[in-house]
């Protein structure tokens, strides 16, 4: 990213309102990232880590929230990923990568910037465990059906009580509390 990418993106986090205090330590450890890294959204980059874009798809219409189930981690997460090296910001990450994993297109002008996160990946075969510094974007839609790809084994769309029936990650759970604030 542009060094003008990467002033945009620390304005929109110094802006942001975290809702509690582990977001609020996530914001913080995200603007040290970025002020101290010379690359920080390299995915190749795994010390501490790299930004990564998440899109927390909500159908306006039903009120049902779109995820996937991650096969390499084995458990339901909202799409996203890393950012491609020509991608101007964060946002276009969460938006391609909803696409890729949800099979749908999302309209850039109803989104938000929702959450920030840090939360450690995993060692695998490829990768050593390393930070994902994840900028979660609410993405308002329409309900339409879903296509898992990539990452994805399975997409679906889910009720609130469902998501709540399931075991899901704190930083999720912040994000169902902060979309009802939002919708």
């Amino acid at each position: 990213m542009q060094p003008d990418s990467i002033q945009a993106i620390l304005t929109a986090v110094e802006a942001h309102t975290p809702i509690d205090s582990t977001e609020a330590a996530h914001k913080i450890a995200i603007l040290d990232h970025f002020r101290q890294s010379s690359a920080p959204t390299d995915s190749f980059c795994f010390e501490p880590g790299h930004a990564t874009g998440s899109a927390w798809v909500i159908a306006k219409d039903t009120q049902q929230f779109a995820l996937i189930y991650h096969k390499t981690l084995d458990r339901w997460l909202q799409p996203g990923g890393h950012a491609e090296p020509e991608e101007p910001d964060l946002l276009t990450v969460s938006l391609r990568e909803a696409q890729e994993e949800l099979g749908i297109t999302l309209d850039r002008a109803q989104t938000c910037l929702l959450d920030l996160d840090v939360h450690r990946i995993p060692d695998t075969k490829k990768y050593p465990s390393h930070l994902h510094f994840d900028f979660r974007y609410l993405c308002l839609t329409n309900s339409q059906p879903l296509q898992p790809a990539t990452d994805a084994v399975r997409a679906e769309w889910f009720s609130l009580d469902q998501l709540n029936a399931l075991q899901l990650d704190p930083g999720i759970e912040r994000m169902i509390r902060k979309s009802m604030i939002q919708i």
